[in-house]
């Protein structure tokens, strides 16, 4: 029995204004599931990741990027390794300017659950490397290194 009806709704307001000001701040995921991305994701500064959420987007995208080398990093929210990646292939990003780097969170929206599906994602996290309109790597898990090596073999 709840003795004060209105504490609850109270109580979720302070927490969903205490999650306002944590992302704000730049810590808020580390606290709250993702609800949806922001460009400025490391101290302020505009991240050179971009986020792709449909087919369409997608098939934009590879079609734009034409020689330059695309990496797509699929993840999910509730993924733990995908979590540790995030700011290691987001440094990736800016410390290699000449590819293109794109994630597609997989449980964001039902358009990039079928994109992953399409894409034949079966384990997040899985970094999809694209050239010429082409896919000519893949490499599952969390493996920075591998990540790293392939960046720099098709740049």
């Amino acid at each position: 029995v709840n003795l004060w009806p209105g504490e609850d709704r109270r109580r979720r307001r302070r927490e969903m204004r205490l999650l306002v000001v944590l992302s704000v701040l730049g810590v808020g995921a580390a606290f709250a599931p993702r609800l949806g991305s922001s460009p400025f994701s490391r101290g302020g500064r505009l991240s050179a990741m971009k986020e792709l959420g449909s087919e369409r987007a997608f098939d934009a995208a590879v079609k734009a990027a034409k020689d330059k080398l695309m990496v797509v990093d699929f993840a999910t929210t509730w993924c733990g390794p995908c979590k540790v990646m995030e700011p290691k292939v987001t440094a990736l990003s800016e410390q290699y300017s000449d590819a293109l780097f794109y994630k597609v969170t997989g449980d964001a929206s039902s358009d990039a659950s079928a994109l992953m599906k399409r894409e034949g994602v079966r384990a997040v996290p899985s970094f999809h490397f694209w050239k010429n309109g082409e896919r000519v790597e893949i490499v599952n898990g969390a493996n920075i290194d591998a990540v790293t090596t392939n960046v720099e073999k098709y740049l």
